[in-house]
Order: C-alpha cells, then sequence, then structure tokens
C-alpha cells in the first residue's frame, strides 16, 4: 500500500482508470456505492483541498460526482475554481467542425471506432477496435497537421483526443496550486494514463506526491478508492 500523503495535502484525482475502472465505452463506466459521498468528505475534511482533474467534459463530472468539487474538464480546457466560478483556458478550434465529420466518416468505416465530442475537442476511442489504431492514428496526425500550430494531438490509451494546443492537466494542478484553497500545500496527484504523466511529474517536483495507479496501486482503481478511504 501506498504510504499516506503529507499532511494537509491538496488530493487532484483522475477519474477513468484511477477513480473507476475503465469500461469499453465511456458512457459504461460504473460508480461505486459511496465514493461521491467519500470524495465529498475528503473535500470537507481538507478545507475544499480536493479536485478532479480529467480528460471527461464537466458535465460528466458532475453526473458522476454531483457535489460540484473543484475541477479541470478536458485536460485542464475548462476549470471550475473552488467558488463553483468556470474559467475557459482553451476554445473550440476552427477545424473542429471538419474534423468531426472526417471521424465520423471514418468510424462508419470502422465497427467498433468511436468519436466523442466534448466542448472544445475530439476524442476516437478503438478500444473495440484495436486494429483500426494505425490507421486511426495516420487520419489524426493529418487533420493536425492541416489545422496549423495551435492544435495537438494527444496520445491516450487505446485514444486519441484533437485539441487546442496549451493546456493539460499538469496545467491545471499548477493554476490550483496558485489558487486558494490549494496554495501553500503540498499537492498529491493520482493518474493511470500517459496523458497523466506530466501532472505526475509536477506534483513530485512540487514536492508532494505523483502517483500512478499501474505502479503504485498495483493497477487497481479498488486500491486507489481503499487507500483514500484510509485517509
Amino acid at each position: 500500500m501506498t504510504t499516506p500523503p503529507p499532511a494537509g495535502a491538496a488530493l487532484f484525482l483522475d477519474i477513468d482508470g484511477t477513480l473507476l475502472d475503465i469500461a469499453a465505452r465511456p458512457e459504461l463506466v460504473v460508480i461505486p456505492p459511496g465514493l461521491p459521498a467519500l470524495l465529498a468528505r475528503l473535500w470537507e475534511d481538507r478545507g475544499g483541498g480536493l479536485a478532479i482533474i480529467s480528460g471527461r467534459p464537466l458535465a460528466d463530472i458532475d453526473l458522476f460526482f454531483p457535489n460540484r468539487l473543484p475541477a479541470a474538464a478536458e485536460h485542464g480546457a475548462i476549470l471550475r475554481d473552488a467558488t463553483g466560478t468556470i474559467h475557459e483556458l482553451s476554445r473550440r478550434p476552427a477545424a473542429f467542425a471538419h474534423w468531426l465529420a472526417a471521424l465520423n466518416a471514418a468510424a462508419l468505416e470502422m465497427p467498433g471506432v468511436l468519436i466523442e465530442e466534448k466542448n472544445v475537442s475530439l476524442v476516437i476511442h478503438y478500444r473495440q477496435a484495436p486494429e483500426c489504431g494505425e490507421r486511426l492514428r495516420g487520419l489524426a496526425e493529418r487533420l493536425i497537421a492541416e489545422a496549423g500550430p495551435d492544435v495537438a494531438l494527444l496520445k491516450a490509451h487505446m485514444a486519441f483526443e484533437l485539441r487546442p494546443r496549451g493546456s493539460g492537466k499538469d496545467t491545471a494542478v499548477a493554476w490550483f496550486m496558485a489558487h486558494p484553497p490549494f496554495a501553500g500545500r503540498k499537492p498529491v496527484f493520482i493518474g493511470d494514463d500517459v496523458t497523466d504523466e506530466p501532472a505526475i511529474a509536477l506534483a513530485n517536483e512540487l514536492g508532494g506526491m505523483g502517483l500512478h495507479v499501474a505502479r503504485d496501486f498495483a493497477g487497481s482503481p479498488q486500491a486507489v478508492r481503499d487507500w483514500l478511504a484510509a485517509l
């Protein structure tokens, strides 16, 4: 079991693969009984020093955890601070409609591929069609190259995300750490994907704890939940 966090640490928690077990499709995840209440207790016990840091849209976060916790949605593109104020750090790229049409057309030819439309980005999920991964990578890279330098391709586990350049989970953690009630604390970030690695590294650099589900919790979101409950 991973050691407890520093006293008074601020908690930053990813959702899929960290708090929740991965599902075949994003909408099929199961919220374990008691998890929303656990997060609410941790938020209260830490004086508001807990935030969700996820690639999910803010609507999904609030559907899963209806306590309206501080949150960074869509990999930090949209933030909700401790007062409930929304900050949009990125906007939908001009190429969004073109991307959506091209990706939906491609998905029609590849059963099992899912195109997820978010507020500022698009995600190609191919967990149910792994044989399509390289073809989809090529398409995504071409669309990004055509759109210019203000957009980027985010590579995740069994997914590619086309999105504005500039935001990320690490920049979201840094933003929260500059504002109350997070400022002055040690950050603890827990994630599971390659998209979480920059935030894990940042938490360690700031003297806190950057934890990876595979490396620190034997790949088990249940172990993460048990660790949080023990706090």
